[in-house]
């Protein structure tokens, strides 16, 4: 806070006009003081205010990603950042059982975004640590057994990737057996991990699941631990608020993730609003005997949230859970609102889609988002990707603000029942 007030003249200015002086926050206590920053403040302020002024720019990394949106967003961070990340990353992976220099396979986006001195940079940290990247911007069927034989191929102790990709992959050997060599551990990111998803992706690959949770500001921010009980916030790196209305969540209550970067000090992030919701934990001590704070169930973006009929909220994870039951006639699905009362059902369908199958999905819709829901019905051939390699299961285009009063009720995921 120091720092960004002598060094960054929009958090100097910020804090001034709220009456505050670094002073005024000794700790993690004094955070509600500060006001929140946004994406569009970072957007507004990149390459002037929001930048330190005493960094040399030589030693910042520009991060660009087109977000879930397509809007594009840029941010920078010096290389001590990096270096923090890189660190807490490799400390993540060894609690799985890998080990430095153990084979291993990412499936990512790979090269997208990057120029391309840091996609070459990328490939040659690929060799020095014995990790293969397989490019799954977008996954077909054509290509997955091909994926598959280059991971058994590799024969990886760690398989590193989208949760979408994993998923993918575990229902396409579902159909033909298991993998031929069953790695240590996957390490899965990028997207929330419904529990019967990572239970179907632990049986097809014959490993435990290590979730992650990041972001491409941050890197990784949170990861599960053996004991798969909840996400250890990276504690050294930052101070991750859950919070509704303002207030911290209570245990068991879902809050929206407010982050500040304690590292970055070429782009100080103070009280981040990453539009992210997750679960408030109690803060009892892990079975694994690590000390660091944590958080439960990632349920995806404030962006991903559907409005119901009765003023009630239900976040993406919801409809993943709906679905479960009849992933034998819906195969892809995607829930799009862009007015209240309203959604947009998009659905590829499985071998054994039926009209009456499609009845009993919208009626357990319409039970938890209202009667008189109007759900509109778009029948694809194949759900895509957005821009960073994600498959969006639910998309709203109406304006939830969690700090706001909104939303007033929601709705639990762990407690829908058999939906």
């Amino acid at each position: 806070v120091r720092h960004a007030y002598r060094n960054a003249p929009f958090y100097r200015l910020r804090m001034q006009r709220a009456g505050l002086h670094p002073e005024d926050i000794r700790g993690r206590e004094d955070l509600h003081k500060l006001p929140f920053l946004t994406k569009d403040d970072v957007r507004e302020n990149l390459y002037f205010d929001i930048m330190a002024e005493n960094v040399d720019r030589r030693n910042v990394l520009r991060i660009t990603t087109s977000g879930s949106t397509g809007r594009p967003f840029v941010c920078y961070a010096d290389r001590e950042q990096l270096e923090f990340r890189w660190a807490a990353t490799l400390r993540a992976q060894e609690w799985t059982g890998y080990a430095f220099g153990d084979p291993c396979v990412r499936l990512w986006h790979q090269t997208i975004g990057m120029r391309w001195d840091q996609a070459l940079k990328e490939r040659i940290d690929g060799l020095f640590c014995n990790r293969l990247y397989i490019p799954i911007f977008e996954m077909k069927e054509d290509g997955l057994e091909q994926t598959l034989r280059t991971i058994e191929a590799k024969r990886p102790v760690l398989v590193d990737g989208y949760a979408e990709a994993f998923d993918f992959l575990a229902r396409h050997l579902g159909d033909g057996g298991g993998i031929g060599h069953a790695p240590r551990a996957l390490m899965s990111s990028a997207q929330s991990l419904p529990q019967h998803s990572r239970e179907v992706i632990e049986r097809a690959f014959g490993c435990r699941v290590f979730d992650k949770y990041g972001s491409r500001e941050f890197s990784g921010i949170a990861y599960e631990c053996d004991a798969h009980d909840g996400h250890h916030v990276v504690s050294e790196g930052y101070l991750v608020e859950l919070l509704v209305d303002g207030r911290p969540a209570r245990p068991g209550e879902t809050g929206e993730v407010v982050i500040t970067d304690l590292n970055n000090y070429a782009m100080p992030f103070i009280r981040y609003r990453i539009g992210d919701l997750a679960v408030a934990m109690e803060q009892t001590p892990c079975a694994c005997g690590r000390g660091a704070p944590r958080i439960g169930e990632i349920h995806g973006r404030v962006q991903a949230i559907i409005q119901g009929t009765d003023g009630r909220y239900v976040p993406g994870t919801f409809f993943a859970h709906v679905l479960k039951d009849y992933e034998y006639a819906i195969e892809r699905f995607q829930v799009i609102q862009d007015e209240p009362g309203a959604i947009t059902f998009r659905w590829v369908p499985g071998g054994r889609f039926s009209e009456s199958v499609l009845e009993e999905v919208l009626g357990a819709i319409r039970r938890h988002l209202g009667d008189d829901l109007k759900i509109r019905l778009d029948r694809v051939d194949h759900v895509p990707m957005i821009a960073t390699g994600k498959r969006m299961s639910s998309i709203s285009n109406l304006p939830v603000d969690f700090q706001a009063g909104a939303p007033q009720r929601s709705v639990q995921v762990g407690s829908l029942g058999d939906g």
